[in-house]
């Protein structure tokens, strides 16, 4: 074998492009002892980058590099190379050989930035991007760069920054996804989007629940932390390059500006971080989960994984270190105030976040959040703080900015957002899951109407759920009392007007304390908790009262009163109406004198006998008990039950009890259409006879109107008496003006009354006609003057039809007396004949004057005196001798008439003058004498004498 120490440079330039090519590092090696100055560095990294296949395992040739960076080649290493391949070449073949071999720049021109003029740093990282890019194999570049980690900081650099990074999301972290980033994109990554790209699988991965929860800081421990290391060293290095390359005279004017960047660079401890609070600010937005995950298993931007390539040295300074964890801390707080999520797991989380914060910054650990609400603290923020902040410090924009004193990461800042934490958590003990966000929007920007809405809603939310006992309604109570004020004492009712007025420290702090004691009350109330309203608010001294008992009662009265509009059923026995009856039942005998309690106590049992009854209002809608308030004549509702419900006038003691309670319950108005302000002072009992007179016309209306001829007249006669004189006088001495309108025309509609029936017996008729004028005289007795005359045009008629009756009846008597005059005596009649079977049923016959004198027509005769005496009482009420004239005459008509089956008086001939039989005179007589005795059965006034 030649030997190839006489060989060209161009011949040794071929070889060594052979072997490189053939991977026969060994005889490369050889070949370079014997040629050290034709295969120097440049030109043998050259070759290796140009020809050296790149799947070839580094471990194969990194030696050799070695050897060639330390020139420690032997030349005995060379004895044996086979020059075959260049043997017959000549040296101008050759030379035009190794011209047109084009090796490769050592220089990889498309990388990000360019290292130092190092040949071998440039080869490294040249056959990096040449290995990734060819063949995809990454796990290579390692062996590759391992042993030249301390030839140069740039090659540490990089391989911590961007080889460590990318293996581990494409080989380690996230094996499984597709497409895996390339070295070269990997490298190209700006500044802007590298930190968020890189995080983008930890987001999707945590959305879909695929990850562990310390995956995120795995994540920027691993990933993001050695990725921020190279970066940000690159930012530092084309300050300083750029310096470098600039002239002497333009370095000189730059230095300082130069400089100064780096100081502020440094100073600011952003270090391109700031991309990363940004996206855990954003991404608690969405996933607040992450952050929190975050938060526990990150301690921020000095806690770095940089795995086998970390040289023991202290990459940041401690104050750059210090700043980046206050601003790792300040984004920590700034995610809390950015989540919506108002999970009791979000919650649990803000609360993880920050006590890590205040573990993190050497801090006071927060308030537990399980404390019991007398346990709670008391919370004194200082007044620098409460006057900075505001609502615009809440905007996902300003979170982050270094002035903002909600996030900013000191004692002032950690105090306020535990106190939001302990009222969140307060909160949602109260059933009103907020946010700590929503909480902080209330605390800073929420106006007084805001804070009484949220207020009303967190104590609606009280009353759901299982029922409470005393002691849980005290606890709320207190909870809501420290939600006020942040653990201040609450004035008490003795304080002046103006303590009720104050503002307190807390969320809901805006917000008057005595409405706050207000809206507990009605929750006490809604609640049921009587005896602890009674213990809270009424028998408390006076200097210990949160409220005044003028505003207790009125509480407890409109509380009532919601009950029993929002009914839907008056029975007071069950649902609304039943409650507001608790509640007026439990407090009416600590407020004695509270004619509201009354007034609703009989509304109640107005309601209550109501709902027995079927009532239906206008178009169909069914009746409620609100409609009894809001009706502006609410006795006029017993005439629709009246008209609803048949044969319900038959209850008329039940109905009248309804109207007395509709009067007690301060609804009616004594005001009528037409009336004076005397009517409207008229008192209590005057409205009840007024409202009972009322209901006594409606009943006699209803029976008349289901053909009750009957009981109708007996309300007209026993329930519509005419008031004496001292009834006419008020409990005050004031004549009443208002005359009763109802009565009279009750009597009188009675009086009009004629059934829709088939034709009566004459007795019958002659027996109705009696009763409608007994009913009429008691329509004159009751009627005003104006109205006299409508009822006497109705008496004439009826007296009209039964002179008519009356003479026909006679008539038929005489025609009976003269039958039996005409018949023999002592002679026997048929048995079948029409007069004896006349003489059997007729009630006037023959044989009259042996008949005795019932009881009934007795009382019938009386009725008759009766009538009599109401003509002459009722004649008083003319105003003219004519009208005089008139009724006197017709007493004398009346007088002529004997009434009942028994009568037997006969009608006068033209002249007035009639022959009167023994009988009659004797009937008068009885009847005349009983008239002023039973008066009172009838409801007649007695007769007066002389």
């Amino acid at each position: 074998m030649a030997s190839s120490s006489g060989l060209s440079p161009a011949k040794v330039i071929l070889l060594a492009v052979q072997f490189a090519a053939s991977t026969n590092i060994s005889t490369l090696r050889q070949l370079t002892a014997l040629h050290p100055t034709v295969l120097n560095l440049v030109l043998s990294l050259r070759i290796l980058l140009s020809f050296l296949p790149e799947s070839t395992e580094p471990a194969l040739y990194t030696p050799y590099i070695q050897d060639l960076v330390r020139k420690t080649f032997n030349k005995l290493d060379g004895a044996n190379v086979d020059i075959s391949a260049v043997e017959k070449l000549t040296d101008l073949e050759a030379h035009r050989r190794v011209r047109k071999l084009g090796l490769l720049p050592l220089e990889y021109t498309q990388a990000s930035h360019q290292p130092s003029e190092d040949a071998l740093t440039l080869f490294l990282i040249h056959r990096a991007h040449k290995i990734d890019a060819e063949t995809g194999l990454l796990p290579l570049l390692p062996q590759l760069l391992e042993p030249f980690l301390d030839h140069s900081e740039y090659i540490r650099t990089w391989t911590i920054s961007t080889l460590l990074p990318l293996l581990r999301l494409n080989y380690e972290y996230y094996p499984r996804d597709e497409p895996k980033f390339s070295l070269e994109v990997f490298e190209r990554l700006g500044d802007n989007v590298g930190a968020s790209l890189l995080l983008s699988k930890v987001g999707h991965r945590r959305r879909e629940r695929e990850l562990a929860d310390e995956t995120v800081g795995r994540d920027l421990r691993g990933v993001v932390g050695p990725w921020m290391y190279g970066n940000n060293r690159g930012k530092r290095r084309k300050l300083v390059d750029k310096r470098r390359r600039t002239s002497v005279v333009a370095r000189l004017e730059e230095v300082r500006s130069n400089e100064e960047t780096i100081q502020q660079h440094d100073a600011k401890g952003s270090y391109d971080w700031q991309q990363v609070y940004e996206w855990l600010v954003n991404e608690a937005v969405g996933d607040f989960f992450v952050v929190v995950h975050a938060v526990e298993h990150w301690d921020g931007p000095g806690d770095v994984d940089y795995g086998d390539y970390d040289d023991g040295q202290q990459h940041l300074d401690e104050a750059t270190q210090q700043s980046l964890k206050t601003q790792y801390a300040q984004t920590a707080i700034a995610a809390i105030y950015a989540t919506n999520d108002n999970s009791p797991k979000a919650f649990k989380g803000a609360y993880c976040i920050l006590d890590r914060v205040a573990e993190l910054m050497d801090l006071p650990r927060p308030w537990e959040l399980d404390s019991a609400a007398g346990l709670l603290p008391e919370i004194n923020l200082p007044s620098n703080i409460i006057d900075k902040v505001s609502d615009s410090h809440l905007v996902r924009n300003a979170l982050l900015l270094p002035s903002n004193p909600l996030t900013k990461a000191n004692q002032q800042s950690l105090t306020l957002l535990s106190a939001l934490l302990l009222s969140t958590s307060m909160l949602r003990n109260l059933g009103a899951l907020f946010s700590v966000k929503r909480v902080a929007e209330l605390y800073l920007s929420g106006d007084e109407e805001v804070q009484k809405v949220e207020l009303r809603k967190a104590i609606r939310n009280l009353g759901s759920g299982t029922k409470k006992d005393d002691k849980e309604w005290t606890t709320l109570r207190s909870s809501l009392l420290w939600l006020w004020g942040w653990g201040s004492e609450p004035h008490s009712q003795s304080s002046t007007d103006s303590s009720h007025k104050r503002q307190g420290a807390g969320v809901f702090g805006k917000v008057e304390e005595v409405f706050l004691e207000t809206e507990v009350l009605r929750a006490f109330l809604s609640g049921t908790r009587y005896q602890l309203v009674i213990d809270t608010y009424i028998t408390l001294p006076a200097s210990n009262r949160l409220l005044a008992l003028d505003q207790v009662e009125k509480l407890i009265l409109d509380t009532a009163m919601t009950f029993y509009d929002n009914a839907s059923n008056g029975n007071k026995n069950r649902g609304g109406v039943k409650r507001a009856s608790d509640i007026i039942n439990a407090f009416r005998d600590y407020f004695p004198q509270s004619f509201s309690l009354r007034h609703t106590h009989a509304l109640l049992n107005a309601t209550h006998s109501l709902s027995f009854y079927s009532l239906t209002l206008q178009h169909g809608v069914p009746f409620q008990p609100v409609n009894i308030r809001v009706h502006q004549d609410p006795v006029s509702l017993i005439g629709k039950v009246l008209e609803q419900n048949p044969r319900s006038y038959t209850k008329l003691d039940d109905l009248l009890d309804i109207g007395r309670n509709l009067v007690a319950a301060g609804l009616t108005n004594p005001l009528q259409e037409g009336g004076t302000l005397a009517i409207a002072l008229e008192d209590q009992e005057q409205r009840t006879v007024t409202a009972e007179r009322r209901i006594m016309g409606m009943a006699i209306e209803a029976a008349l109107a289901e053909d009750d001829f009957d009981t109708a007249y007996s309300y007209v006669l026993n329930r519509l008496a005419p008031p004496s004189h001292a009834a006419k006088q008020s409990t005050s001495g004031r004549t009443l003006t208002q005359q009763d309108d109802t009565s009279w025309r009750a009597a009188y509609q009675a009086g009009r009354y004629r059934p829709d029936k088939s034709p009566e017996p004459p007795n019958t008729e002659v027996r109705s006609l009696e009763q409608r004028m007994e009913l009429l005289s008691q329509a004159l007795l009751l009627a005003p003057q104006t109205a006299l005359s409508e009822v006497l045009a109705v008496w004439r008629r009826c007296e009209e039809e039964l002179n008519v009756l009356l003479a026909q009846e006679s008539e038929e008597d005489e025609r009976w007396d003269d039958r039996g005059d005409h018949k023999v005596p002592g002679g026997f009649s048929n048995p079948s004949s029409p007069t004896l079977e006349r003489g059997r049923t007729s009630t006037r016959g023959a044989n009259y004057e042996e008949a005795p004198i019932g009881l009934f027509d007795v009382a019938r005769g009386a009725a008759a005196a009766l009538s009599k005496s109401a003509l002459r009482n009722a004649s008083g009420f003319y105003k003219n001798p004519g009208d005089s004239m008139a009724t006197t005459e017709h007493q004398r008509t009346v007088s002529g008439v004997s009434i009942g089956d028994s009568d037997a008086s006969s009608i006068a001939g033209s002249d007035g003058e009639g022959r009167v039989r023994k009988r009659d005179m004797v009937s008068n007589m009885v009847t005349g004498g009983l008239a002023s005795g039973i008066s009172w059965v009838l409801g007649a006034p007695p007769q007066q004498q002389g």
